[in-house]
């Protein structure tokens, strides 16, 4: 009886090794985040700091506008990509603001383009230059 449950011993630490690997370093989707740049946009706010809205950690961030492909992600980041573009690389209704730490993205935050288009105000986003830009249409 115990040669028998070996292999599926084995085949079932394989299977969760491999599940490990492709969730591992996954970003996740922070809708509330999202909402909370939005109200402000909407509001009429032009320059968001985005530390005090945060509770996670990230070294580096960027805000990519309709029609980016997950390679200039990636690209612009030096990062390994894992997690939801929210179709920005096909939409023009939103943008993608994208946290990272070290070399993985840690959290997308998808944003409507209805308050306005986002940028960062002087380049690339970190904990201590953390101000989006909202810029009215």
């Amino acid at each position: 009886m115990c040669k028998k449950s070996i292999p599926w011993i084995i085949a079932t630490v394989l299977l969760i090794a491999w599940l490990s690997l492709f969730f591992m370093n996954r970003a996740t989707e922070d809708l509330v985040l999202g909402k909370k740049i939005e109200e402000l946009a909407k509001s009429g706010t032009t320059e968001i700091p985005l530390s005090s809205l945060t509770d996670f950690d990230w070294d580096q961030a960027l805000v990519y506008g309709p029609y980016t492909t997950e390679d200039v992600i990636e690209e612009s980041l030096n990062i390994q990509f894992k997690g939801s573009t929210h179709g920005i690389e096909s939409l023009e209704d939103r943008f993608l603001l994208v946290f990272a730490k070290d070399n993985h993205a840690v959290k997308t935050v998808p944003l409507s383009r209805m308050p306005g288009d986002y940028s960062e105000k002087n380049g690339r986003l970190t904990p201590e230059n953390d101000v989006l830009i909202v810029t009215r249409r």
